[in-house]
């Protein structure tokens, strides 16, 4: 099934109404909710994803069609009432400490979110015991850690060691303006990305979702 153009130009423009009404519409006619999201609303988040990633797109139209596919969400939340709606997995994320820094955070959580991910938003300057103790109470299958400056990169390394102490067989990813693929293996995450659409695709293939 290819991706609904008519639907994805919608959520560019971040018309929540339209969005709204094509979800409540599919759901009507009898389409599963889950065909809904696996095979129309992802792949369109996807597509948006990445060609924010190669840069066709910006950042505007980015948060403007997470917002519409957040509202399409709560459409089908709404309609399996005391059903759960399953998440792909969790993840715990938050800037790391001494940086306030949360732009690219949000991104990552956004574009999670759209994939069909829980996410644990812990904010910015997070020390690693909020890490450690939120991975624990939630039994998360991801702690995501970002940077976004020179210096508060440094502060990634003794993190994920830390984490590791604490909760063994954590899965780390990290990001951020700063950091590159090559510090992230050299401080021992087991993934990095760029951007939120990476981000997702990077956290799908740890939980061993593709």
């Amino acid at each position: 099934m290819g991706v609904n153009v008519d639907l994805k130009q919608r959520m560019l423009e971040g018309n929540i109404k339209k969005t709204e009404q094509f979800t409540r519409g599919e759901l009507d006619k009898g389409i599963p909710w889950s065909d809904l999201l696996e095979k129309i609303l992802i792949p369109i988040m996807d597509e948006i994803g990445q060609e924010f990633s190669n840069g066709s797109l910006f950042l505007p139209e980015l948060m403007a069609a997470g917002i519409a596919m957040s509202k399409a969400v709560e459409v089908i939340k709404e309609r399996l009432g005391d059903r759960k709606l399953e998440p792909k997995g969790t993840m715990v994320l938050g800037t790391i400490y001494d940086d306030v820094h949360d732009i690219g955070k949000n991104i990552v959580k956004m574009n999670l979110e759209a994939a069909g991910f829980r996410v644990i938003d812990l904010g910015i300057d997070v020390q690693p015991e909020r890490f450690i103790k939120s991975s624990r109470e939630s039994k998360a299958d991801l702690i995501g850690i970002s940077a976004l400056l020179t210096a508060t990169m440094l502060n990634l390394g003794p993190a994920i060691r830390q984490i590791r102490e604490e909760v063994p067989g954590s899965k780390i990813m990290v990001g951020g303006n700063p950091v590159t693929a090559e510090f992230a293996e050299k401080i021992g995450a087991d993934g990095y990305a760029p951007d939120g659409y990476l981000a997702v695709k990077r956290a799908k293939e740890l939980l061993g979702l593709e």
